[in-house]
């Protein structure tokens, strides 16, 4: 009898040590573990992000069009159909008051414009076609063969 005693002894202790194991190592490191991978994710997710942004892949068929803006900015995008209108995809490095990018287009005409500091939208200066937006103010074209 006393070993069947000690089975359900054990039987009866095993899950509350196991419950008082879990509860004080998991639940309490569980906030500094999710804490921690937060931390993690965003601390790599922008520089991931950054990094992805600016690299532009050439199709075959596709042409080399170097984009040039000039003027004192914090920031130049370059938006337009090729690209969905993305206010951010294709932003153009700085280098003093010149502001370019380098894209592959395949042929095509495509209706573009500069978006300045995220708040103005400026067309090409140095393109040869216009046209209006729709909104009152005037894209860039430009036709790729």
């Amino acid at each position: 009898m006393s070993s069947l005693h000690a089975i359900k002894m054990s039987n009866k202790c095993m899950p509350d040590i196991i419950s008082k194991v879990f509860r004080e190592k998991f639940f309490h490191t569980l906030p500094e573990t999710i804490m921690l991978a937060a931390i993690v994710y965003l601390s790599i997710f922008p520089i991931a992000c950054t990094l992805n942004r600016n690299i532009i892949h050439k199709a075959p068929g596709q042409v080399p069009i170097v984009f040039t803006y000039t003027g004192q900015y914090r920031t130049v995008c370059l938006s337009g159909d090729f690209n969905g209108w993305s206010p951010n995809a294709h932003c153009l490095k700085r280098n003093g008051d010149t502001w370019q990018i380098k894209l592959f287009l395949s042929p095509g005409r495509y209706k573009y414009a500069f978006l300045v500091d995220g708040t103005h939208w400026i067309p090409d200066p140095e393109a040869y076609l216009e046209e209006d937006d729709g909104f009152g103010m005037k894209n860039s074209v430009l036709i790729v063969e």
